[in-house]
């Protein structure tokens, strides 16, 4: 007997079967949950709430054969990653699916067992969303709700001339990654695929490090790395109407993107630069709080390397990098849709 498909399951049956079981109790704040026309959650009057949504396409953002216990954990971590940014807790989120007819019961139950996965190791709880039939593709959208202290968020529009710039983690891991399983970057080390491929499948929201800045009042200005660096770069330039240098000399890559970029050269760092789903927290702090950053690294136990400084606007906001004391001149900043 084959593998069923959601068409034998039903919407009722795919929300009771696969998805309610995600959240076995009511979270913490959660007045009413999964099971009624809307959640009712709790928000202190000390707190603010943050909300952040991100959808995946299939064909677009992962394909038809990705892994959908990974891509489970990874609908979470693009969400978390944008709560991180802003310096919050996260705490519930919502999850809607549009999924073709075709689509079997065990991928869902594997990208429902993702999901569950990621939920316990951050900490938040599923309280609604839907559940509908697509012609063709998957579509998977969540919105991921937060908490932070009153008039505290960091949000993209406070960098200030003089700046310095720091990035946490390493650059270009998921893009060398994905490169790879498209065919683009064919030769590599085994053990380098295994550890790219990983990082690609599989971000690491730092909503820690996020917190930690927040609680010193140390960001001026931060976003996540999905887009790419320099398109990042350039929303909190265009933000806070300043402009902004990056030394690629500075930049962290890991043991394995070195040697992609080695092998490759500067298409490789071009893509390093510019392909995103790092997501890593770039931010912007004032020149003299390099003390205070020694202490949330090893608060936190994240890397977090200076690569530039934010400089005056001149004509419009922009970001030159310098490679060598020369200005790189790269055609496109960043991942757009349109």
């Amino acid at each position: 007997m084959g593998d069923k498909s959601v068409a034998n399951l039903g919407e009722f049956g795919v929300i009771q079967h696969i998805f309610a079981p995600i959240q076995s109790k009511q979270g913490e704040g959660v007045q009413l949950g999964i099971g009624d026309d809307a959640a009712c959650l709790v928000v202190p009057r000390t707190q603010d709430l943050l909300a952040t949504t991100d959808t995946m396409v299939e064909g677009i953002h992962f394909s038809s054969d990705a892994d959908p216990y990974l891509l489970g954990q990874k609908a979470l971590a693009v969400n978390l990653s944008d709560i991180a940014a802003m310096g919050g807790l996260p705490r519930w989120y919502l999850l809607s699916m549009a999924v073709p007819n075709r689509t079997s019961q065990s991928w869902l139950e594997e990208f429902a067992r993702g999901v569950k996965a990621a939920s316990e190791m951050f900490h938040v709880a599923l309280v609604g969303g839907d559940t509908v039939r697509s012609n063709a593709k998957i579509v998977i959208t969540v919105q991921m709700l937060g908490l932070i202290g009153q008039h505290r968020a960091v949000a993209r529009s406070g960098a200030q001339v003089g700046d310095r710039l720091y990035l946490s983690g390493t650059l270009g891991d998921s893009a060398f990654g994905l490169a790879h399983l498209l065919g683009k970057l064919p030769a590599m080390l085994a053990d380098d695929v295994s550890y790219l491929s990983r990082r690609h499948h599989l971000p690491e929201p730092r909503i820690q490090l996020g917190m930690a800045l927040q609680d010193a009042a140390l960001a001026h200005a931060c976003i996540d790395v999905s887009d790419g660096l320099l398109a990042d770069l350039q929303h909190i330039c265009e933000a806070s109407q300043v402009s902004a240098v990056v030394d690629v000399e500075k930049l962290p890559f890991s043991e394995s993107a070195q040697r992609v970029i080695a092998q490759y050269g500067r298409s490789a760092l071009e893509l390093a630069l510019t392909g995103g789903e790092d997501y890593e927290l770039l931010f912007a702090i004032s020149p003299g709080a390099a003390d205070q950053v020694e202490k949330i690294v090893h608060q936190v136990g994240v890397s977090l390397v200076e690569i530039g400084e934010v400089v005056g606007v001149g004509e419009r906001p922009g970001v030159v990098v310098r490679q060598g004391g020369e200005v790189l001149s790269i055609a496109q900043s960043g991942w757009t849709h349109f």
